[in-house]
């Protein structure tokens, strides 16, 4: 008995922008009930893929298949009838739109309702936020919640869509630790029920833990295709950069050294509004992280550090 068709199917798919080769030759093909990792360093194409099964590129060459149909998808319209959901690593929210509206925008566009009945409207998005473990308040303002409500805003809509396929481009970068364990729990229920999830992310303890399969692409070109239990995080990261890494950074400095040069020195500098009171140390040789959630103030306090806002106290 012959194997059933996947999915989704992708033969051969290229793209060029211009004189960049975005996609050479990329081979994908996506299972029922899956959560299918795509992996690749930053300007590997995995944006650009995932654009493209949605409609808002088109292949310079290349076939998709949906179901063992050869589609040709015409925009991200035509994608949500094929059954086709993206949440993008972007904010593609209506800021002055409630969470409800936005989350049932799709609906709203169509014309699928003579009326706004927002009672009902408000009680059907509650409850698909409380899929995701919020109470988010469904008639608030989308620009009056922080970036990672606004990020569950996102994937909320897209649980709305009846989804065959179902693709999230780092949608956990601006969630807190419980608000992943309750996208995860959802994941694989939505995985139970047959749906095919492409997750995007550079996360190796997520891809691990709840990945069934990975792809990678590096340089615009698939490498490897596989299962994940196959794979170490060590060969993994080794199939995205195309070399092995443990020669490529510096030796770290032993405990007992005596310490570098201080090169920057940044004390209880604020800007008024988004950096309060940082201070730190940069020596020569070293590498500092910045970290922290998206809407934390990381990019402010840089740009507060080099000169771009106006530092309000601190040196």
């Amino acid at each position: 008995m012959n194997a059933p068709a996947p999915l989704l199917e992708l033969q051969g798919i290229s793209k060029q922008f211009g004189a960049s080769k975005a996609l050479a030759d990329v081979r994908f093909t996506l299972r029922r009930g899956e959560i299918h990792a795509l992996c690749g360093e930053n300007g590997a194409g995995k944006s650009t893929l995932m654009k493209i099964i949605d409609g808002i590129h088109q292949p310079d060459s290349g076939a998709i298949y949906l179901e063992g149909e050869r589609v040709v998808i015409n925009g991200p319209a035509h994608a949500m009838r094929l059954g086709i959901g993206l949440v993008h690593q972007e904010i593609a929210l209506c800021g002055d739109a409630t969470v409800a509206e936005n989350i049932f925008m799709p609906a709203i566009s169509a014309g699928a309702q003579a009326w706004m009945d927002y009672a009902s409207l408000n009680e059907r998005a509650a409850g698909v936020l409380r899929r995701l473990g919020q109470d988010i308040d469904p008639g608030l303002r989308v620009d009056a919640l922080g970036i990672s409500s606004q990020q569950l805003v996102e994937i909320a809509r897209a649980l709305t869509l009846d989804c065959k396929v179902l693709i999230l481009d780092e949608p956990t970068a601006a969630l807190t630790e419980v608000e992943s364990v309750a996208l995860f729990r959802v994941l694989h229920d939505l995985k139970a029920q047959g749906i095919g999830i492409v997750y995007i992310s550079h996360r190796m303890a997520e891809i691990f833990e709840h990945s069934d399969r990975v792809t990678v692409l590096r340089d615009g070109r698939d490498v490897h295709s596989g299962e994940i239990a196959a794979l170490s995080p060590d060969a993994l990261v080794r199939c995205m950069v195309g070399r092995d890494l443990g020669n490529y950074y510096p030796p770290r400095q032993a405990a007992d050294d005596t310490p570098a040069e201080v090169l920057l020195e940044v004390e209880d500098i604020a800007d008024g509004a988004n950096v309060h009171g940082i201070s730190f140390t940069l020596r020569r040789g070293e590498i500092l992280g910045i970290s922290g959630l998206m809407g934390a103030g990381r990019s402010e306090l840089a740009e507060t550090v080099c000169g771009l806002r106006r530092a309000r106290r601190g040196a």
